[in-house]
């Protein structure tokens, strides 16, 4: 197994934890599927975008996103949740149309640092245009 593959599984295991007996066990997830689940994704700052990407799209296109900042130690949820749901749709921007949107090898770090002078939101790509999830303000949250 790979250095950052285990990094990774480290960091969605203290996820877990915090949410069934930790600091997190009495947080509300915002993104919840028609099937009343709470899709979790794992992503490291320094992985690329593109990876997480991957990941959520893996998970049905919407998902609570977690980012560890191995660095500080924070750790950031960022909710990419479905347009139809989000209070902001109509002023989030559009990913795909920002000139300052992250290039194709930035990371997971520099995509939070993007998101973060968003404050409406952003419109992500998908591949139908009524699937498009935005992701919304991230949140630092602190893990046990």
């Amino acid at each position: 197994m790979s250095v950052i593959a285990e990094r990774l599984d480290a960091f969605r295991e203290s996820i877990l934890l915090n949410l069934g007996a930790g600091a997190l066990e009495n947080e509300t997830l915002p993104v919840v599927d028609v099937q009343g689940k709470c899709p979790i994704v794992a992503a490291l700052a320094d992985e690329r975008l593109a990876v997480l990407m991957r990941r959520v799209e893996a998970v049905g296109g919407f998902a609570n996103v977690f980012i560890l900042d191995e660095e500080d130690g924070a750790v950031h949820m960022v909710p990419f949740i479905d347009r139809a749901s989000a209070l902001l749709a109509d002023s989030a921007e559009d990913l795909t149309s920002d000139a300052d949107r992250p290039g194709p090898d930035a990371t997971a770090g520099m995509f939070l640092s993007y998101l973060e002078l968003k404050p409406n939101g952003v419109l992500l790509p998908a591949r139908l245009e009524d699937d498009r999830p935005i992701a919304t303000q991230p949140r630092e949250l602190q893990l046990h």
